[in-house]
């Protein structure tokens, strides 16, 4: 593994690692920040101001399930306005050109296909399906 410090702008390291292949990707919410979406756990996430919706909620109540989906609802324009940015574009540059075995998102929204990766394993879903 390769770890670079905070302030270099040195990728020398970074460059070989993949340049040898056999790289997955694993992304979260910091990548679809510049497109828009909010991480949840930021500073300004909804984890902040909003409780996490649990399982039992959602199945135990219909107050639950009305605020689910009124939050999903809310949400969902957020998502729908958003493209990939220059992070999502990297990703499937790289893929595209060999450089990744796989890539790996813990996002919803779609973004890594929007730009062009491939065979995204989504860990949690998609908000389009």
């Amino acid at each position: 593994m390769v770890a670079l410090a905070p302030a270099t702008k040195d990728v020398s390291g970074v460059a070989e690692v993949v340049g040898r292949g056999g790289v997955v990707v694993l992304s979260g919410a910091g990548i679809s920040t510049e497109s828009g979406i909010p991480d949840y756990r930021g500073a300004s996430g909804s984890l902040r101001t909003h409780p996490p919706m649990t399982y039992g909620d959602f199945v135990g109540s219909e107050a639950g399930r009305q605020r689910y989906w009124a939050r999903s609802h809310l949400g969902w324009r957020t998502i729908a306005r958003a493209a990939p940015n220059d992070g999502h574009r990297a990703v499937a540059a790289l893929q595209a050109r060999g450089f990744l075995d796989g890539v790996i998102t813990q996002n919803v929204d779609g973004l890594h296909q929007a730009a062009g990766a491939r065979d995204v394993i989504e860990l949690h879903g998609n908000l389009d399906r």
